[in-house]
């Protein structure tokens, strides 16, 4: 009985414990630029809507997902125009012309302080 309470302490001071982790921003940027001058060398559509797709065929390459991040209260908001053109810029890399979004959305707290992340397909469209 005298081991309960001490156990109880034992898990919540491990349970309150975080990882500290910490980003190089130097990385960070560099990823950043790759992305950008990937973007600039081909054109990827975004589409909103699937009726968009419709009649035109087109060759489904899986799920690409784009993110902006504030690391820290000083960094501009997390951007989901940003986020969208990561998306796209994955897609590139899949050699899409196109990407169906599914849903944008902005969290807190999962690694930074904001986060917007896009997630949709990426599609090659014959026309």
């Amino acid at each position: 009985m005298r081991m309960l309470p001490i156990c109880f302490i034992a898990l919540f001071m491990v349970g309150c414990t975080s990882l500290s982790t910490q980003i190089n921003k130097s990385d960070s940027k560099s990823v950043h630029r790759s992305t950008t001058k990937n973007k600039n060398t081909s054109y990827v559509r975004l589409y909103t809507k699937p009726a968009e797709l419709l009649g035109s065929p087109f060759k489904d390459l899986g799920i690409v997902s784009g993110e902006s991040c504030r690391n820290t209260l000083q960094d501009p908001p997390a951007s989901i125009a940003i986020a969208r053109q990561n998306m796209q810029a994955k897609a590139s890399r899949l050699n899409a012309n196109g990407v169906l979004l599914h849903q944008c959305a902005i969290f807190y707290g999962h690694g930074c302080y904001q986060i917007a992340i896009c997630e949709g397909t990426a599609v090659i469209t014959t026309n």
